[in-house]
C-alpha cells in the first residue's frame, strides 16, 4: 500500500503548493469585492430600473408619434378601432411607467404628467374624427358607384339611341334608291331626302353628341371624388353642371318615352338638383376635405405634446444618470485596489509554482517517464532485443513492468504473424481454383440467359403477328356482317306473318349477337393492353333480356334445359351504361350455362338496390345445374386462354376467351363479375354493376322513325363493297333522297370537285387512296363549295385513335358498321336542318319591316361584317381596349336587331372583357367568334337567296 502510494504524495503536495497560493489570493481579493458587491446592488435596485423605464418611456412615445399619422389616413373601421385601441393602450402604458418611476423614488415632473393626458385627449379627438371620415368615406363611394353606373348605363342608352338613329339614316338612304327606281317618283323622293337632312341626319347628331357628353360623365365624377382642394371640386361640380344640362337638353329630343323616361332618372341620380343636394357627391367630398383639415389639425397636436414628452423624459434621464456616475465612481475605486492586489498575488503565486514544477515534479517524475516512453518507442519499430528492467518500488516501477510483458508478448506475435502467412498462401491457392469454376459455370449461365431473350422475343413478335392479324381481319370480318344486318333491316315487315316476323326478329338478333362476338373477338388485342372505353348509351334492359331469350331458348330446347327468366316489377324503363359490353357478358355466361348443364335449368336473375350516387346497383346472375367448377380453377377460368383443364377443352371446346372478356368487360364497366360454385351441382357468375337512370326518348327504335321532314338531300355514296352500296342506297331511297355511288377514293374526289354534293358518305377501308386520305384532298381542292361539302365516315374501325385521325383529316362524324338507318338519319340530320328551318333566322324582322327592308338590312350587315370583325381583329392585336369594347358594342346592337342570339353573347363576351381589362377573356370570346360566323354567314346566306327568290321552304335538290 505504501508502494502504491509514494508517487501520488509526491504529487499531491506539489499540487497543494501549485494551487495553495492562488486560492489564498484569490480569498483576500473577495473580501474586498464583497464591499464593491453590496454597493453595485444597491445602484442596480434604484438606478437602473428609472433608468429603463424612461428609456422605455421615450421609446413608447416615438411609437406614438409614428402611429399617429397611419392612423389618421385609417380608412376602415375595423382598422380604426383596432389602431385606437392600440394607440390609447401606448398612451397607458406611458402613464404607467410614471408611476413606476414613482415608485423607485424618481418622482417625475408635474409637466410630463399633464403632457401625456394632453396627448390622450388628441387621440381620442383624433378617434372621433377619423371615425367620422371613415363614414364620410363610405358615403361618397356608395355615391361614387351610384353615379358611375349610371353614367355608364346611360352611356350604353345613348349608344342605342346612336344604333338606332344610323339603322334609320340607313333605312332613308336605302329608300332613295327605291325611289330612283320607280319613274315619276321624284316628289316622293324629294319628301324622303328632306325628312333624311332634316330629321334623321339631325337626329343622329343629337344622338352623337348625347353620347359623346354621357361618355364623359364617368370621369367627371371620378374626378370630384379624387379632388384633395375646395377648389378643384368646385371646377369638377361646375363641369358636372355644363355637361348635364346640356344632356338634359338632348333627352328631352329622345321619341321614345320609355327610354326618355330611364335616362331622365339615370341623370337624376348623377346630377341631383334641389332638395336632393344635400346627400349628392359633391357635398359629400366638401364634408370630406373638412374632416381632413381637421385630422391634420389634431395631428399636429399630438407630434407637438410628443416633442413637449421628450425634452421632459430627457431631462429626467439626466438627472438619473448623474446619481448613477456618482454611485459608479465609489466603486471604481474599490475595484482598482482589488485589481492592484490581486496582481500581485498572481505574480507570487507563478514564481512559487514555476520553482515547484522545475525542481521537484520533472526531477522525480517527468525523466523517467521520458525514459519509459524511449523504451516504448524502440518496441513500436520492432527492436525487442533489450530487456527493460524497473527501477524502484512506485507506479512508473510497476508500469517498467508491464512493458517488459508488452515486449515478451510483442515476440510471440511475431511468430505467430509468419504461421498466419503460411495460412494464408494455402487459401490464396484454394480461392484461384475456385474462382476457375465459377467462371465456367457462369459461361454457361449466360448461354441459358441468351437463349430464353431469344424464345422471348420470338413470343413476342408472335403476340404482335396476332393483334395485326386481327385488326386486318376486322374489315373483312365486318364487311359481310354489315350487309347481312342491312338487308335483314330492309326486309319488309308490313305483309310478314306473326311467326315471320319471329324468325326475321331471331335473324336480327342472331345477326346482332355474332357481330358482338366478332367485336369480342376483334377488340383481344384492346383486352390484353388495357385500352378498352366505355361507350354509354340509353338502353332497355328489359328489351335486352328478351333479345337474349331469343337468341339462347333454342338452343336450351334442344338439350331438354329450361331457361328461366327472373326480373323485379319495378325494372326502369331506360338506363344509360355500355349495353354492347353487357349484352356480350350476359350472352357468353347464359351460353356457358347451356353448354356445361346437361339436365335441369339456367336462371338469369336481376335484382336492383337503392340509388346512390346517382347511379341504380344491379345484381345479374347466370345460375346453372351443371358440372360445376374446381375450387383451384375458379380464377384460373378467368385468364385469356385457359380453361378449367384439357379434359374439359377437349369435352366442350371453345377457345378460352370468353370469361376473360367479361371480366375485362365488367371492370371497363366499373362492375365485378365473381363465381361461385359446387362440383357436381352446378355454378352461379354474378356481375354487380351500376346504371344511371336514362330518358326513354332516347331509346333506339325498332322502326326507323319517319324523315319526311329532313329535305331530301343528293349524297355520293363512296363504298367498293356491292353489298353495302345496296344497304346503304335502300337506306337512302327510304329516305327520299338522290344518290351517286364512287368505288374508289380517286373517283370521290374527282367528283367532289366537278358535281356539287349536300353530303359524301366516306367508307374509310377504301382499296388504293383510302377514305381518310380522299378526305384531306376534297378538304384541299381550290373550289370552296366542294372543300367545304360534310364528310360522314364509315368504318369498321371504331377504336379512339381511329377517331381521332379521321376527324382530324376533315371527316364531319365517322360511324361504326354496321350501318343502321337511325344511325344514318340522326347523321344526315345533323347536315340538312328541318323544313323551314333555314329562313327562320329572319323571320322576326320579317314580320317586322317586311320581306324587302329585311333583304336591305340582313344584306347591309352581311356587307359591313368582315369590315366590323377586321376593325375588332385590329384593335386586338393593337391591344387597344376601349376600341375593342366599342366595336363589339356595335356589332352586339346590330346583331341584336337581327335576333342572332348567340353572335350578340359572343359579342357581348367580347365587350365585357375589353371592359375588364382581362385578355383570358377576350381571347375565349374571339374563339367562340371565330366558330360561330362561318355558319351564321352560310345560313344568312341561304335565307337572303329564299327570300330574294320568294322562297320560304327548302328546295328539293
Amino acid at each position: 500500500m505504501k508502494q502504491g502510494s509514494s508517487l501520488g504524495r509526491r504529487l499531491f503536495v506539489a499540487f497543494l503548493i501549485i494551487a495553495g497560493l492562488p486560492a489564498l489570493t484569490g480569498l483576500w481579493g473577495w473580501i474586498l469585492l464583497a464591499d464593491v458587491a453590496r454597493n453595485q446592488d444597491a445602484l442596480i435596485k434604484k438606478t437602473l430600473p428609472a433608468i429603463i423605464d424612461v428609456r422605455g418611456f421615450t421609446e413608447e412615445s416615438s411609437k406614438v408619434v409614428a402611429a399617429a399619422p397611419e392612423f389618421a389616413a385609417v380608412t376602415r373601421e375595423a382598422d380604426r378601432k383596432q389602431r385606437a385601441a392600440s394607440l390609447l393602450g401606448q398612451v397607458d402604458a406611458l402613464h404607467l411607467r410614471l408611476e413606476r418611476n414613482r415608485n423607485h423614488s424618481n418622482l417625475p415632473p408635474y409637466a410630463l404628467s399633464r403632457t401625456v393626458l394632453d396627448m390622450r385627449d388628441s387621440i381620442g379627438v383624433l378617434d372621433v374624427l377619423v371615425q367620422r371620415r371613415i363614414t364620410a368615406l363610405g358615403e361618397q363611394r356608395m355615391r361614387l358607384a351610384a353615379g358611375l353606373e349610371a353614367a355608364a348605363e346611360l352611356s350604353e342608352i345613348a349608344d342605342t339611341l346612336v344604333a338606332n338613329s344610323e339603322m334609320s339614316t340607313a333605312a332613308g338612304v336605302t329608300s332613295l334608291y327605291d325611289f330612283a327606281l320607280r319613274p315619276g317618283a321624284v316628289e316622293d323622293q324629294m319628301q324622303a331626302l328632306d325628312k333624311l337632312i332634316e330629321v334623321d341626319l339631325f337626329q343622329l347628331g343629337l344622338m352623337f353628341e348625347l353620347r359623346a357628353h354621357a361618355a364623359e360623365l364617368g370621369m367627371i365624377l371620378s374626378r370630384m371624388a379624387a379632388a384633395e382642394t375646395p377648389a378643384a371640386l368646385a371646377l369638377a361640380e361646375q363641369d358636372l353642371k355644363r355637361r348635364t344640362d346640356i344632356i338634359a337638353r338632348r333627352i328631352r329630343t329622345i321619341e321614345d318615352p320609355v327610354r326618355a323616361a330611364h335616362a331622365k332618372e339615370l341623370l337624376a341620380t348623377i346630377a341631383p338638383d334641389g332638395d336632393a343636394r344635400g346627400g349628392d357627391l359633391a357635398s359629400v367630398t366638401a364634408r370630406l376635405l373638412g374632416i381632413n383639415t381637421r385630422i391634420a389639425t389634431v395631428e399636429a397636436a399630438v407630434r407637438a405634446a410628443a416633442a413637449q414628452m421628450d425634452r421632459e423624459a430627457a431631462a429626467l434621464a439626466d438627472e438619473i444618470h448623474a446619481n448613477a456616475a456618482a454611485s459608479g465612481g465609489k466603486a471604481n475605486e474599490t475595484i482598482r485596489f482589488a485589481r492592484q492586489l490581486t496582481t500581485l498575488g498572481a505574480i507570487v503565486s507563478l514564481l512559487v509554482s514555476l520553482g515547484v514544477l522545475w525542481f521537484y515534479v520533472r526531477g522525480n517524475i517527468l525523466r523517467r517517464l521520458g525514459g519509459l516512453a524511449s523504451t516504448m518507442a524502440r518496441l513500436e519499430g520492432g527492436d525487442t532485443r533489450d530487456p527493460i528492467i524497473p527501477r524502484g518500488t512506485d507506479e512508473i516501477a510497476r508500469m517498467e513492468a508491464a512493458v517488459e510483458v508488452f515486449r515478451r508478448q510483442a515476440i510471440e506475435n511475431r511468430r505467430l504473424e509468419e504461421e498466419r502467412g503460411r495460412h494464408l498462401d494455402e487459401l490464396s491457392h484454394h480461392r484461384n481454383q475456385l474462382e476457375g469454376l465459377v467462371r465456367a459455370q457462369t459461361e454457361e449461365l449466360r448461354g441459358e440467359v441468351a437463349a430464353h431473350a431469344e424464345a422471348r422475343r420470338r413470343a413476342e413478335a408472335a403476340d404482335r403477328a396476332k393483334s395485326e392479324f386481327l385488326a386486318m381481319m376486322s374489315h373483312d370480318l365486318r364487311t359481310p356482317m354489315n350487309g347481312v344486318l342491312g338487308m335483314l333491316r330492309g326486309l319488309g315487315r308490313d305483309h310478314l306473318t306473326p311467326r315471320q316476323r319471329s324468325y326475321l326478329r331471331a335473324a336480327e338478333v342472331s345477326g346482332h349477337g355474332l357481330m358482338a362476338i366478332l367485336n369480342d373477338i376483334l377488340y383481344l388485342p384492346l383486352v390484353e393492353s388495357g385500352r378498352l372505353i366505355e361507350t354509354v348509351s340509353t338502353f332497355s334492359l328489359s328489351e335486352l333480356v328478351r333479345d337474349l331469350s331469343y337468341l339462347m331458348s333454342p338452343n336450351a330446347q334442344e338439350k331438354g334445359l329450361t331457361f328461366a327468366i327472373d326480373l323485379p316489377p319495378d325494372l326502369p324503363p331506360a338506363l344509360r351504361g355500355d349495353v354492347a359490353k353487357l349484352r356480350q357478358i350476359l350472352f357468353n355466361l347464359v351460353a356457358n350455362a347451356v353448354k356445361f348443364t346437361e339436365q335441369g335449368e339456367v336462371l338469369l336473375r336481376i335484382t336492383q338496390g337503392p340509388e346512390e350516387g346517382g347511379k341504380i346497383p344491379f345484381t345479374l346472375s347466370v345460375s346453372d345445374t351443371g358440372k360445376g367448377i374446381s375450387e383451384w380453377a375458379r380464377e384460373r377460368i378467368f385468364e385469356i386462354f385457359e380453361q378449367e383443364n384439357a379434359a374439359t377443352a377437349r369435352q366442350y371446346g371453345g377457345t378460352g376467351l370468353g370469361l376473360a372478356i367479361c371480366r375485362r368487360f365488367a371492370e371497363v364497366m366499373g362492375g365485378k363479375l365473381s363465381v361461385q360454385s359446387t362440383l357436381g351441382q352446378g355454378s352461379v357468375f354474378t356481375l354487380n354493376v351500376g346504371f344511371a337512370s336514362g330518358d326513354p326518348a332516347d331509346l333506339p327504335r325498332d322502326v326507323p322513325e319517319p324523315q319526311l321532314a329532313l329535305r331530301p338531300l343528293f349524297v355520293l355514296v363512296v363504298e367498293d363493297h356491292p353489298i353495302n352500296r345496296m344497304v346503304v342506297e335502300t337506306y337512302l331511297e327510304a329516305g327520299g333522297h338522290r344518290w351517286q355511288v364512287a368505288e374508289t377514293g380517286e373517283a370521290a374526289v374527282e367528283a367532289a370537285a366537278t358535281q356539287s354534293f349536300d353530303v359524301i358518305l366516306m367508307d374509310v377501308n377504301l382499296p388504293g387512296l383510302s377514305g381518310t386520305e380522299a378526305t384531306r384532298r376534297i378538304r384541299a381542292l381550290s373550289d370552296r363549295a366542294g372543300a367545304q361539302v360534310p364528310v360522314i365516315g364509315i368504318s369498321a374501325h371504331v377504336h379512339h385513335a381511329e377517331i381521332t385521325e379521321n376527324l382530324a383529316a376533315g371527316m364531319t362524324e365517322v360511324l361504326p358498321k354496321p350501318l343502321t338507318p337511325q344511325q344514318l338519319h340522326a347523321a344526315l340530320e345533323k347536315i340538312a336542318p328541318q323544313t323551314g328551318a333555314q329562313s327562320a333566322i329572319l323571320q322576326h324582322l320579317l314580320d317586322d319591316v317586311g320581306r324587302d327592308r329585311t333583304i336591305t338590312i340582313a344584306r347591309l350587315f352581311l356587307d359591313r361584317l368582315d369590315a366590323e370583325l377586321g376593325e375588332i381583329e385590329t384593335a386586338r392585336a393593337r391591344g387597344r381596349l376601349e376600341q375593342l369594347s366599342r366595336a363589339a358594342h356595335q356589332l352586339k346592337g346590330a346583331a341584336g336587331n337581327l335576333d342572332l342570339s348567340a353572335l350578340a353573347a359572343a359579342l357581348h363576351g367580347l365587350e365585357t372583357g375589353a371592359r375588364a381589362e382581362n385578355p383570358d377573356a377576350i381571347d375565349r370570346a374571339l374563339t367562340r367568334l371565330h366558330a360561330i360566323v362561318p355558319p351564321l354567314r352560310a345560313e344568312l346566306e341561304t335565307a337572303l337567296g329564299w327570300l330574294e327568290t320568294e322562297v320560304l321552304s327548302p328546295a328539293v335538290p
